[in-house]
């Protein structure tokens, strides 16, 4: 693979530096909220457990501001089988407390993705498209923790290989069960374009994340989970299985970061996509939302 373009360093840098300037003006928000709702204990202070730390960062309604980069090598691509994937996504999350019974959570992704030999002897670098989720929870969960909203797929791709050059929305929802060190739950979504270009196939994609993590007294987290997209324009399967994820929350001074890695299997996906097994490493510097 060739050199880390420029473009892909200045995107790393703003993305790691960005989440300070957000938790200087985090929300407050109100202490002596339930486990699992998005308003929840501080997370930075000295006091806090690594361990209750981790397993916050299992839950997707947590009130943490935090910018998960997961890097992704994806390797038998392409006609001739020798293509090679890297995608770089931020997740940047932000928690807002909206009123005494309702929290309101964005997630966005942020994808750079440098691809070689997909569509013949060709190299592109660039971003990919964007999405935006708002996800709605209440303050006070009943035993099932949830969120759901709307979310956003903006064709922010800056080459047509890397972007299906269309805008589409649709509903998104996640919904987990707590108990003890495990968090057990689901994360699903489907879009249909909206407009765009009309050298470009409509999107019609319906998207699931069930997922499973236990977290160790020692802020070992192993989770499993599997990523399953049905495109319903070509009427094709994609699914990318975590048999096994591992991450360790540590502190570097006074930031705090998950580290982690996996296997990223895939167990089916269109033609010329990625095959076999590839690997998934993950950073995450979490921060902390301002309390009362």
């Amino acid at each position: 693979m060739t050199v880390m373009p420029m473009a892909i360093a200045k995107a790393v840098s703003f993305l790691l530096l960005t989440p300070s300037l957000l938790a200087a003006q985090a929300p407050t928000t109100v202490a002596g909220k339930p486990d699992g709702a998005v308003s929840e204990p501080p997370v930075a202070g000295e006091t806090n457990d690594s361990a209750e730390i981790a397993q916050r960062l299992t839950n997707p309604l947590a009130a943490m501001i935090s910018v998960p980069i997961q890097n992704w090598f994806d390797f038998n691509l392409g006609p001739r089988k020798d293509g090679f994937r890297y995608t770089m996504e931020a997740q940047p999350v932000y928690p807002v407390q909206i009123s005494n019974d309702w929290n309101l959570l964005s997630r966005t992704t942020i994808p750079v993705v440098y691809q070689q030999n997909v569509s013949g002897r060709t190299t592109q670098t660039g971003l990919s498209d964007s999405t935006e989720s708002l996800f709605l929870s209440p303050v006070h969960p009943p035993s099932i923790i949830w969120g759901a909203g709307p979310i956003f797929l903006i064709p922010t791709g800056t080459n047509g290989m890397l972007s299906t050059r269309k805008f589409a929305l649709g509903p998104t929802a996640v919904a987990l069960k707590h108990k003890g060190h495990t968090n057990v739950g689901l994360l699903a979504s489907h879009v249909w374009s909206v407009a765009g270009s009309d050298s470009h196939p409509d999107v019609s994609e319906t998207y699931a994340q069930p997922f499973v993590a236990y977290t160790t007294t020692k802020a070992w987290t192993f989770a499993a989970t599997s990523y399953d997209t049905y495109n319903w324009t070509a009427g094709r399967w994609t699914a990318i299985v975590n048999p096994i994820r591992v991450s360790k929350l540590v502190k570097l001074g006074r930031q705090r970061l998950s580290v982690g890695g996996a296997l990223r299997c895939i167990v089916t996906s269109p033609q010329y996509q990625p095959k076999g097994c590839g690997l998934e490493f993950t950073v995450t510097p979490v921060y902390p939302a301002k309390h009362e």
